[in-house]
């Protein structure tokens, strides 16, 4: 939030006033009779102040430029028979609030260490809003009404409880004032502040259900803000279950109030009022009216920390569907996803190569992996495929990122490129980002499924042969991942790959046999030679239920 806020806006406001006043104060006291202008000036000014007049006058300026705020009371005050009365409008008398007004202005103008209360700041706007009235200045009048908005507070009845430690204050808003006064974010496919990349069609959708629904229904927006951002006045004394009261929240502290929850349906509900507000149709402008008018539920938190911020949309994606990429990439609490992050920024085969904005990679993306499926390859590296990490378990290895972090690089950058040439050549340089997707139609190692089933053989290698990969790697790199193949290529024979097939098949029991299968196949040809297309046929998965029938 801006320092001194209050302070600031006032000094803009009394800049407006001062720059109108001056040419009105002077014009009026050009009609005085049997005296020049600064004559009538010098005749009304205390000593002091015309001191600084003359000064003023004497840097070159006209009198107009010279005169101040701090003279405009008592100039008004001394010649309010003769001629100010009849220069605002009738029944009016500015006089106190010009003399308030130039208080305020000498407090503006000297420095100070906190900020301006903010009812004085709000009184001495409304004072110059009035006075410019007065004065026939609507244009001035309206900038400055405008600035006092900026700093005007959102008063509304809340209930205050307590939950995880914060402080929460649940209110509801008519969607006019919700449209005015939250947050409104906008941004297309980018992970910012403590919220998921916005997806136009999903707020699309809503914003049709909201135009075309009279019993709509939407859940209650969720945002953070500062405990120094808000005042809370209880209307009884505090209970166990909370209390209510009234809310204050000054239009620049809402404007640091962060939403983690509930951007897509705040995208709708300002789309739609947009929308709805241009149409010429009498029936969408009862809409419109029926729209703004409906309230929404609002989850206010006490809690300003980006870091907390997405721990809490982690904490309620847990709750609910959320894309699997997204949690990856906010909750913080599970180690592989920080391993996966960790590994998307420092491994040379995998930074600037991992999806972070999609939960799967599309065949014309330049990417190989998305970061929730980095995240399961990872943990496969440790656990195995259908391996499960327990809070025990995953406590352990938060305890020890680092070694975690450097177990997963060694698979990333050691045994991956030694496995397959299609990796070596990329961290190499000898292929391009923009490569992937006409590489996707040579070979299979680009599908996070393979990436996946060769994490599952290294775990299960090193279940019994340690970290001696080598034999497993010179395996794998003779090994054909060409698409469409038949019976002979390796994952068709494992049962991963359908014949003829462009990509590993879904089933879990099949693919975690298709490893078992592959890992037998490697500790074999490592004691003799690599099996004939005869003999691994007859080792396919299937053949081999078929023999323990």
């Amino acid at each position: 939030m801006t320092e001194r806020p209050n302070k600031r806006v006032l000094a803009d406001a009394l800049d407006i006033f001062r720059d109108a006043m001056r040419p009105f104060i002077i014009r009026w006291l050009r009609r005085l009779r049997g005296s020049t202008l600064e004559g009538a000036i010098a005749s009304a000014l205390l000593d002091e102040q015309y001191s600084r007049f003359k000064k003023s006058m004497g840097d070159g300026r006209s009198a107009e430029e010279a005169i101040d705020i701090s003279e405009f009371p008592r100039l008004v005050k001394v010649y309010w028979r003769e001629t100010f009365r009849n220069a605002f409008r009738p029944g009016t008398d500015p006089r106190d609030s010009l003399y308030a007004i130039a208080t305020a202005r000498n407090e503006v103008s000297h420095p100070i260490a906190e900020d301006i209360d903010l009812q004085d700041a709000l009184d001495c706007l409304q004072r110059i809003i009035e006075v410019l009235a007065d004065t026939n200045q609507p244009k001035e009048s309206k900038a400055v009404m405008e600035l006092r908005e900026s700093l005007a507070p959102l008063k509304i009845p809340a209930h205050r409880f307590r939950q995880g430690g914060r402080d929460v204050y649940a209110f509801t808003l008519d969607l006019w004032t919700l449209n005015k006064v939250l947050p409104d974010r906008v941004d297309d496919r980018v992970v910012k502040d403590a919220n998921r990349p916005l997806t136009p069609s999903h707020a699309s959708n809503i914003q049709r259900y909201l135009q075309t629904r009279d019993d709509w229904l939407l859940g209650s927006l969720q945002l953070g803000i500062s405990g120094s951002s808000v005042q809370f006045a209880p209307y009884a004394p505090e209970t166990e279950a909370g209390t209510v009261g009234e809310l204050l929240i000054t239009s620049q502290a809402a404007t640091s109030m962060r939403m983690f929850d509930g951007q897509h349906r705040r995208r709708a509900i300002k789309d739609a009022l947009e929308e709805l507000s241009q149409s010429t149709r009498p029936a969408e402008a009862l809409r419109l009216e029926s729209l703004g008018n409906a309230s929404l539920p609002v989850m206010l938190y006490v809690e300003d920390s980006i870091e907390a911020l997405r721990q809490m949309f982690a904490d309620a994606a847990r709750t609910r569907a959320v894309e699997s990429n997204t949690v990856v990439r906010f909750d913080q609490t599970e180690a592989f996803n920080r391993a996966a992050l960790w590994i998307a920024e420092n491994s040379d085969l995998f930074a600037g190569r991992v999806e972070m904005e999609r939960a799967s990679v599309p065949r014309s993306s330049d990417k190989i992996i998305a970061i929730n499926q980095l995240a399961k390859t990872l943990k496969t590296t440790e656990v195995g495929y259908k391996g499960r990490i327990s809070k025990d378990r995953n406590t352990e290895y938060m305890l020890d990122l680092d070694s975690l972090y450097e177990r997963c690089l060694q698979w990333a950058d050691d045994f991956m490129p030694a496995a397959r040439d299609e990796y070596n050549a990329l961290m190499a340089g000898d292929l391009d980002n923009s490569d992937i997707p006409k590489e996707r139609t040579k070979t299979m190692a680009y599908n996070a499924t393979v990436i996946r089933i060769l994490a599952g053989c290294y775990y299960e290698w090193g279940k019994s042969s340690g970290r001696d990969w080598k034999p497993l790697t010179e395996f794998l790199r003779s090994a054909s991942l060409t698409p469409s193949s038949q019976a002979g290529a390796l994952l068709v024979d494992a049962g991963a790959v359908a014949p003829g097939g462009t990509s590993p098949v879904a089933q879990q029991s099949q693919l975690t046999e298709a490893i078992d299968y592959v890992v037998g196949l490697a500790r074999e040809s490592s004691w003799t030679t690599i099996p004939t297309t005869a003999e691994t046929a007859e080792r396919r998965p299937d053949n081999d239920q078929e023999t323990s029938k």
